[in-house]
């Protein structure tokens, strides 16, 4: 049978779209095992902290609201890495030096990784790298605000600092949801601080 030419081009175009349709199908295909049970998706959890605090004296009060996101991916069910967020809004109101009661909301956040080990089925062991941007106020011997008239506003400071936290944690599991307690060494702490170097850590997770 012979094909006349002015048809070629339009037996041409029916072949591609043809191929691209029947390769769009491959590709859904391809896609969709890669986001079943054994793909990519399903070795992703999701898990995070939340704070709340208040305390004040006699000249100073201070009320701090936090959140910590996290998402981790599983290399092997045992063992997973990722990213590790947090942001805390400070709301300071005291009496500043100049004899007035004033108010400062310093925001302070952090970023890092994580890696974790769940060598038992729910105690594993966590090694993070953060790197913290820190604000706060300063006081003076008396515990009020230092306050400047030049710029009519509280002397803050901002405070970058790495922490490298090794610990462990207990998770407990009900279904896919979870809540956890983590203990933390800060082997970073500076010498010279007065600050402890552990801290605790209390968080939810989803599908660890």
């Amino acid at each position: 049978m012979n094909i006349s030419t002015n048809r070629i081009p339009f037996l041409l175009l029916i072949f591609v779209i043809g191929f691209g349709l029947s390769a769009k199908a491959q590709s859904d295909n391809e896609n969709a095992q890669y986001f079943d049970e054994s793909g990519f998706k399903h070795k992703l959890w999701y898990g995070g902290g939340f704070n709340l605090g208040f305390s004040g004296n006699q000249n100073l009060s201070l009320f701090s609201l936090g959140i910590s996101p996290m998402v981790g991916y599983k290399i092997i069910d045992q063992v997973s890495v990722g990213p590790r967020l947090s942001f805390q809004y400070n709301h300071i109101k005291g009496i500043a030096t100049d004899g007035r009661v004033r108010k400062v909301q310093p925001v302070s956040f952090s970023y890092g990784a994580f890696a974790r080990w769940k060598f038992l089925p729910m105690i594993f062991a966590h090694v993070e790298y953060e790197i913290a941007n820190t604000a706060g106020v300063y006081t003076n011997s008396q515990g009020f605000l230092l306050y400047d008239i030049n710029s009519g506003e509280i002397q803050t400071y901002r405070e970058l600092r790495h922490n490298m936290y090794i610990g462990a944690g207990y998770n407990s599991g009900f279904g896919n949801f979870g809540y956890e307690l983590l203990l933390l060494y800060n082997a970073l702490t500076p010498e010279n601080s007065l600050e402890l170097p552990f801290s605790i850590r209390f968080g939810l997770t989803y599908n660890f």
